[in-house]
């Protein structure tokens, strides 16, 4: 039966400081992933971009492995299908994002790739049946038009890389919502291993395929930040942190927090790079931060009606 995107109907008191916590901390991640744009940008520069997502993700399934060493005799097939899939979404939304920027302006593809954020409420009403509300819609435009403000210098239109670039947002849009249905019925730690796992798998293939090398002859100092701080900041704890915490919140709210990565990637420029930002891309960052607000705002009231309506049993 189609909902509103909401919980559980049993209130408890702590339900609604659950649900901050968990967006607090996919916003945290968000900005993580953010300031690790410009440290990519200039690691791919020394490496094939599939070869630098292998690198990458084999320390992280490592790492991993290291980890949850003493949970892999809990493996299920179930487990690992539903792994796969999340895995087999997230390696198709960064090649696909990957083979954009190789096609069009890095700009337009952020902002294409970030229309994720109208996707997800889409996607989840039709195949999860879980409808935004009113102040998540609100949020979603909002942060549609911060996108564009941010990331736009020109126009765009159907050439290869925007269309390979529209296909990284609606995967990136199915691996949000597979996170939600997904992360309520596994373990977290072995649901993160395998799905990186698998991304690590399919980048190796493709990097073996097509790739002129996949191992660099030289490690340069940068190649090697770069690798260390994706693989463990941007991948391990970035998707431990989104498979554990987006459980506790919508899709669509997760969609505008993550609107934050190209924020945060563009102060992240100025500060590193010394890129200078303009005024509209001020304005666009305070759009996407008034939207992330407004889904707060809903979701406060959300909780405190129907704390009002069933009572609370802490208090």
């Amino acid at each position: 039966m189609p909902t509103l995107e909401t919980h559980s109907p049993v209130i408890r008191s702590d339900s609604g400081n659950r649900e901050f916590l968990s967006d607090a901390s996919l916003l945290f991640i968000a900005v993580i992933w953010g300031s690790t744009f410009i440290i990519v940008k200039q690691a791919i520069t020394d490496i094939p971009a599939f070869a630098f997502l292998t690198l990458r993700f084999a320390l992280a399934f490592s790492l991993l492995i290291l980890i949850c060493f003493r949970r892999l005799k809990h493996l299920n097939l179930r487990m690992l299908l539903d792994g796969g899939l999340l895995g087999g979404a997230l390696f198709l939304a960064f090649s696909t994002q990957t083979l954009g920027l190789k096609h069009a302006p890095a700009s337009v593809v952020a902002f294409v790739t970030g229309l994720y954020v109208i996707f997800v409420p889409i996607f989840s009403s039709f195949f999860i049946k879980k409808f935004p509300t009113p102040y998540s819609m609100a949020g979603v435009l909002l942060s549609g038009v911060g996108l564009g403000l941010i990331t736009l210098n020109g126009t765009v239109g159907l050439s290869r890389g925007e269309m390979f670039a529209l296909l990284s947002a609606i995967f990136c849009s199915i691996h949000i919502i597979l996170t939600d249905v997904f992360s309520r019925k596994h373990d977290t730690y072995l649901l993160t291993t395998i799905q990186i796992g698998a991304t690590f798998l399919l980048s190796g293939m493709v990097s073996a395929a097509y790739d002129p090398f996949t191992l660099p002859k030289i490690w340069r100092p940068q190649l090697v930040t770069a690798i260390a701080l994706t693989g463990v900041l941007a991948t391990v704890v970035g998707f431990f942190v989104q498979t554990g915490m987006q459980r506790f919140t919508t899709p669509t709210k997760a969609a505008i927090i993550f609107c934050m990565e190209p924020v945060s990637s563009i102060f992240f420029g100025y500060f590193i790079g010394g890129e200078l930002l303009s005024a509209r891309q001020y304005v666009g960052a305070v759009l996407i931060v008034g939207a992330m607000l407004t889904a707060e705002i809903g979701s406060y009231y959300r909780i405190k009606s129907k704390t009002l309506c069933y009572g609370n049993p802490g208090g």
